[in-house]
Protein backbone atom coordinates (compact mmCIF):
# COMPACT_ATOMS: atom_id res chain seq x y z
CA UNK A 1 0.00 0.00 0.00
CA UNK A 2 1.35 3.18 -0.74
CA UNK A 3 1.61 5.75 1.47
CA UNK A 4 0.36 9.78 0.62
CA UNK A 5 3.45 12.14 -0.28
CA UNK A 6 3.59 15.13 2.39
CA UNK A 7 2.85 17.00 -0.87
CA UNK A 8 -0.97 15.80 -0.86
CA UNK A 9 -1.16 16.58 2.99
CA UNK A 10 0.49 19.99 2.67
CA UNK A 11 -1.79 20.80 -0.33
CA UNK A 12 -4.90 19.57 1.80
CA UNK A 13 -3.72 21.71 4.65
CA UNK A 14 -3.33 24.79 2.43
CA UNK A 15 -7.09 24.13 1.62
CA UNK A 16 -8.33 24.03 5.01
CA UNK A 17 -6.53 27.06 5.86
CA UNK A 18 -7.98 28.75 2.98
CA UNK A 19 -11.48 27.23 3.54
CA UNK A 20 -10.93 28.49 7.28
CA UNK A 21 -10.25 32.24 6.59
CA UNK A 22 -13.19 32.51 3.37
CA UNK A 23 -15.40 31.01 6.02
CA UNK A 24 -14.11 34.49 8.35
CA UNK A 25 -14.65 36.31 5.22
CA UNK A 26 -17.99 35.29 5.01
CA UNK A 27 -18.60 36.00 8.74
CA UNK A 28 -18.02 39.18 8.24
CA UNK A 29 -20.36 39.88 5.07
CA UNK A 30 -23.42 39.45 7.06
CA UNK A 31 -25.03 37.77 4.12
CA UNK A 32 -28.20 37.91 5.81
CA UNK A 33 -30.60 34.28 5.73
CA UNK A 34 -27.88 32.67 3.93
CA UNK A 35 -24.46 33.03 6.46
CA UNK A 36 -25.90 29.54 7.90
CA UNK A 37 -26.05 28.43 4.13
CA UNK A 38 -22.38 29.32 3.45
CA UNK A 39 -20.86 28.23 6.58
CA UNK A 40 -22.76 24.72 6.81
CA UNK A 41 -21.62 24.18 3.14
CA UNK A 42 -17.60 25.48 4.09
CA UNK A 43 -17.52 23.08 7.10
CA UNK A 44 -19.36 20.32 4.94
CA UNK A 45 -16.13 20.66 2.41
CA UNK A 46 -13.80 20.92 5.27
CA UNK A 47 -15.20 17.70 7.14
CA UNK A 48 -14.54 15.81 3.54
CA UNK A 49 -11.29 16.79 3.04
CA UNK A 50 -10.57 15.53 6.92
CA UNK A 51 -12.12 12.39 6.30
CA UNK A 52 -11.00 11.42 2.95
CA UNK A 53 -7.21 12.66 3.17
CA UNK A 54 -6.50 12.65 7.21
CA UNK A 55 -8.42 9.44 7.56
CA UNK A 56 -7.46 7.65 4.51
CA UNK A 57 -10.98 6.92 3.78
CA UNK A 58 -9.78 6.40 -0.04
CA UNK A 59 -7.05 3.43 0.91
CA UNK A 60 -9.45 1.90 3.18
CA UNK A 61 -11.87 -1.17 1.87
CA UNK A 62 -16.23 -0.88 1.39
CA UNK A 63 -17.38 -2.23 4.68
CA UNK A 64 -15.28 0.62 6.26
CA UNK A 65 -15.92 3.29 4.36
CA UNK A 66 -20.04 2.15 4.31
CA UNK A 67 -19.81 2.99 8.29
CA UNK A 68 -19.57 6.65 7.99
CA UNK A 69 -21.65 7.06 5.04
CA UNK A 70 -24.56 5.29 6.74
CA UNK A 71 -23.90 7.92 9.98
CA UNK A 72 -24.17 10.68 7.60
CA UNK A 73 -27.13 9.35 5.43
CA UNK A 74 -29.05 8.51 9.17
CA UNK A 75 -27.92 12.18 10.11
CA UNK A 76 -29.50 13.83 7.00
CA UNK A 77 -32.62 12.20 7.62
CA UNK A 78 -33.17 12.88 11.03
CA UNK A 79 -32.41 16.82 9.63
CA UNK A 80 -35.02 16.45 6.66
CA UNK A 81 -37.94 14.69 8.92
CA UNK A 82 -36.90 17.29 11.52
CA UNK A 83 -37.56 20.33 8.96
CA UNK A 84 -40.73 18.98 7.30
CA UNK A 85 -42.02 18.83 11.06
CA UNK A 86 -41.51 21.93 11.60
CA UNK A 87 -42.63 23.10 7.90
CA UNK A 88 -45.77 21.38 8.09
CA UNK A 89 -46.87 21.75 11.86
CA UNK A 90 -49.88 23.36 12.28
CA UNK A 91 -50.48 26.24 14.94
CA UNK A 92 -54.09 27.41 16.20
CA UNK A 93 -54.92 31.05 17.63
CA UNK A 94 -54.49 30.89 21.08
CA UNK A 95 -58.13 31.65 22.73
CA UNK A 96 -58.88 34.41 24.81
CA UNK A 97 -57.43 35.34 28.15
CA UNK A 98 -59.26 34.86 31.50
CA UNK A 99 -59.82 37.67 32.95
CA UNK A 100 -57.79 38.48 36.09
CA UNK A 101 -60.40 40.57 38.08
CA UNK A 102 -63.50 37.98 37.80
CA UNK A 103 -63.32 35.07 40.17
CA UNK A 104 -64.57 31.43 38.92
CA UNK A 105 -68.17 30.72 40.90
CA UNK A 106 -67.84 28.83 44.12
CA UNK A 107 -69.52 25.24 44.25
CA UNK A 108 -72.44 24.88 46.22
Amino acid sequence: MAHPSVIRYFVVWIALVALTFISWLFSLAHLGSTDIVVALVIAAIKTLLVVIFFMHLTEERFSVVMVPCVAVFFLGLLIALTVTDVATRRTFPKGPAPNVDELPAEPD
